[in-house]
């Protein structure tokens, strides 16, 4: 025979369908969003991770002036590793809608390194057939089918694929941006390759080491010896790059791992945001059920009966929730989630992974909590006796509801001070509970737009129009014969047979090269005008490694050697041996003045104590400063060394120099990556986030409703209307919804800044939190026009307060 409480299930959730659709809303939503991305996210991650087994990615490459001897690559692979043909030739493509300067990288068909993987199509077998990427072809909208033209021929693409080592495009490694846009990979059949102007064949060769598991100083180490062994054997190498500093490879990769610790830390938001909820709704059923309650336990009903009766539609709704909000997350998000870094990067077929980090989580934390909450809430309560419950005096009764207000006062407003007054208790906790869901909402705001901030910022710490960071140490302060000589100099160097140029000009080109002085710094083959030269500055440079504050990673530092009374760095003081660190260094990774602070290099596993002086620059500045000489000292250079010159004027330099050039336009151009590839998110961040602020407004608000309904069934009976009942209880929620839509601001920029620098532990750099003024003023209009939809419910909420509501026996 069934209970007589079971009865009560479903007059209780048709009586509170509000509560429990929004508490089941709540979760659902939750649960659906977070598992979505985080498990999309980690499904990625876990192909990416999985490529260098799966399609047998090179542990790095190298590049040659020209085709390298036979003997020069036995002699490196008599290193221990396995050296494989990568040539390559970056040809104009051109096609319908495309645009100008477009090339792509075109490779031979390749075999079982570096694989492709082809997402449609199949290789080229013909020579007038060609393979694009497939985030390339997707934003140009090319097809299977479509006909290109390759340097002036025509090409028809059979196949859109993902090279493994271009996850990312990439064209250079040292670009700040990568360009999906106007820059693709492609294959072709060998025919098609040769018939290709070999003139700007790029002689590049991947290797795989003998150790794949090979520590990364131990990996440097033997590299260093690779390109000894190449010079030793009359190769120059014009490219070097290892797997872990590959932008190609590793970008996309550690993109996806700071996002999840961007929607760890909403996961986290969401969970304090939940327990408050459930201890909300937890109190306000018990308050409302006090008289049941009070009468089934002087009935006889046992204390444990009524806490699982009181446990059931709460532990049912939150199961039910957990379970849509995780079919949702898996079958209708995952693939928009996807879909978000799969418009960006060119990662291999997707397919969806199952993460029990992800499941517990998203899902059985908060459950759990719910549960916890509830059954800890009850216990609480139920300490009561049934007299109190019957009476209604388990809650605490303040002293201000009895509070006389001043006669003068118009009726309408003593009316809403009263209601203010004995709900104050109430009304604290829905400034909390809109404080906690104005977080939500300006986090999701803030993102972009902090964002474009930092970038911003990074270009005004870039000191001069132009920073060229040099290979090896490059005069440009030379004589017209210092010039010529190392133009003879290089065109012997770069000669594939130097026996197959003319004599009497090769005689010319020994006798001129002669002249070089080889204790010296290379010198420049071009010409700058004197004012270039002037107005340049030497400096060095150099990557260390210092630990985070938080989370436990490791920073990446620029340790530049400057002059000292620079005109470029002219708020940086290392007059007298002075050292200045950078304002977002030293706060990130808790930098001491006056202390010796250790820098490792990753590369090499040295150690560097450096002691700081001043700290300069802004939040976004994440180098240290030294004088060049003290530089030089410390990392055991020669005296008149350098790396890079600081110009506001270009200069020519020789480009087989020049590792790359910084300019304040490509800091900016940062910013436009960050709204191609973080749009979307912080777009589906928002979409996450105003549904739930929606739900969390109604759910606390209607708590204050129905605590009033008994107050709202007197009024009826005196003859008051709905609409006249609505102004004076709504407009009393609605002015402490407003002004808590103020206040609460300044705890919430606290509070973000917080949450950015732990989601900033992820990330190289340092982000300053900054809102623009337009931003605060978006959040409120959002959180008012959001609250004026749950208002319009409330209403309705009042016109259902039956009148006999004010009949009933309260005592």
């Amino acid at each position: 025979m069934a209970s007589p409480l079971t009865k009560r299930f479903p007059r209780e959730l048709k009586n509170n369908l509000g509560k429990y659709l929004g508490m089941f809303l709540l979760l659902s939503l939750a649960i659906a969003f977070t598992s979505g991305f985080l498990v999309a996210a980690s499904s990625i991650e876990l192909i990416g991770n999985g490529m260098r087994d799966a399609y047998n990615t090179e542990d790095g490459h190298f590049a040659t002036t020209f085709e390298a001897d036979g003997k020069a690559i036995d002699a490196v692979e008599g290193l221990g590793c396995t050296v494989v043909e990568q040539f390559y030739i970056d040809a104009p493509l051109s096609f319908e809608g495309a645009q100008d300067g477009t090339q792509a990288r075109v490779f031979p068909n390749r075999g079982e390194r570096n694989q492709a993987v082809y997402a449609q199509g199949r290789a080229p077998e013909a020579d007038d057939e060609i393979a694009l990427d497939r985030v390339f072809c997707q934003n140009n909208e090319l097809a299977v089918g479509d006909t290109v033209s390759l340097a002036g021929k025509q090409m028809t693409v059979t196949g859109i694929m993902t090279l493994s080592d271009y996850t990312c495009l990439f064209q250079n490694n040292s670009s700040f941006v990568f360009n999906a846009l106007s820059f693709t990979t492609a294959q072709v059949t060998q025919g098609a390759y040769d018939a290709v102007d070999q003139g700007s064949v790029i002689y590049s060769y991947a290797f795989y080491l003998d150790d794949r598991s090979m520590s990364l100083p131990d990996r440097t180490a033997l590299e260093k010896d690779m390109i000894e062994t190449l010079g030793d054997q009359g190769e120059v190498v014009t490219d070097f790059v290892d797997y872990a500093g590959n932008q190609s490879m590793t970008y996309a990769q550690d993109d996806i791992a700071g996002d999840q610790m961007m929607w760890k830390v909403l996961l986290g938001m969401l969970i304090v945001i939940m327990a408050f909820v459930f201890v909300v709704l937890t109190d306000a059923t018990i308050e409302a059920e006090s008289a049941v309650i009070g009468t089934l336990l002087a009935s006889g009903w046992r204390k444990r009966e009524l806490v699982a009766h009181y446990m059931a539609l709460p532990t049912v709704v939150g199961v039910a929730g957990a379970i849509v909000g995780n079919v949702v997350g898996y079958t209708l998000l995952v693939l928009p989630m996807q879909g978000l870094y799969y418009n960006s990067y060119s990662f291999p077929p997707y397919h969806t992974t199952f993460n029990l980090e992800v499941l517990v989580t998203t899902t059985i934390v908060p459950l759990v909590l719910l549960v916890a909450i509830t059954f800890a809430g009850l216990l609480r309560k139920l300490g009561a006796t049934p007299l109190q419950f019957l009476r209604r005096e388990i809650t605490h009764r303040s002293k201000r509801s009895g509070m006389v207000l001043p006669e003068r006062l118009r009726f309408a407003v003593r009316f809403r001070l009263r209601v203010f007054i004995r709900n104050l208790s109430h009304f604290a906790t829905l400034f909390f509970g809109i404080m906690f869901g104005s977080l939500l909402l300006l986090f999701g705001l803030a993102m972009m737009p902090l964002m474009n901030h930092f970038a911003e910022e990074s270009a005004k710490g870039v000191p001069a129009e132009h920073l060229y960071v040099l290979k090896a140490p490059v005069e440009i302060d030379v004589t017209a014969d210092e010039r010529e000589a190392m133009a003879a100099a290089e065109e012997l160097m770069l000669a594939e047979d130097p026996t197959a140029i003319e004599p009497q000009h090769l005689l010319a080109l020994y006798l001129e090269a002669a002249r070089v002085d080889s204790d010296a710094n290379v010198a420049n083959t071009l010409e700058n005008s004197r004012q270039a030269i002037d107005q340049s500055e030497k400096f060095a440079m150099a990557t260390l490694e210092t630990p985070r504050r938080f989370g436990g990673g490791q920073e990446e530092i620029t340790v530049y050697g400057i002059q000292p009374g620079s005109r470029y760095w002219s708020d940086v003081d290392v007059e007298e041996g002075r050292a200045c660190v950078g304002a977002g260094a030293q706060q990130k990774c808790d930098i001491k003045l006056g202390e010796d602070r250790v820098f490792t290099d990753k590369y090499t596993g040295d150690e560097y104590a450096i002691a700081f002086d001043e700290v300069v620059g802004n939040a976004t500045t994440m180098s240290v400063y030294l004088p060049l000489d003290d530089f030089n000292r410390l990392f055991g250079n020669e005296a008149d060394y350098f790396s890079g010159y600081a110009s506001d004027e270009p200069l020519a330099i020789n480009s087989r120099y020049v590792a790359t050039e910084i300019t304040p336009e490509q800091m900016l151009s940062v910013a436009a990556q960050m709204q191609d590839s973080m749009g979307a998110m912080a777009q589906s961040l928002l979409y996450a986030v105003i549904p739930l602020f929606l739900i969390l407004i109604y759910l606390l608000t209607k708590t204050v409703i129905d605590r009033s309904a008994r107050s709202i069934s007197y009024m009826k009976v005196f003859g008051y209307r709905d609409r006249e009942i609505s102004r004076l209880y709504v407009r009393s929620i609605t002015v402490t919804v407003l002004v808590s839509l103020v206040l609460c601001l300044p705890i919430i920029v606290g509070v973000i800044d917080v949450l950015v620098q732990v989601m900033m532990s992820q990330y190289s750099g340092n982000l300053e939190i900054w809102i623009a003024p337009q931003t605060y003023v978006l959040e409120v209009l959002i959180g008012a026009a959001t609250y004026a939809v749950v208002a319009v419910l409330h209403m309705r909420r009042i016109r259902k307060v039956p009148l006999a509501l004010a009949m009933k026996v309260q005592e």
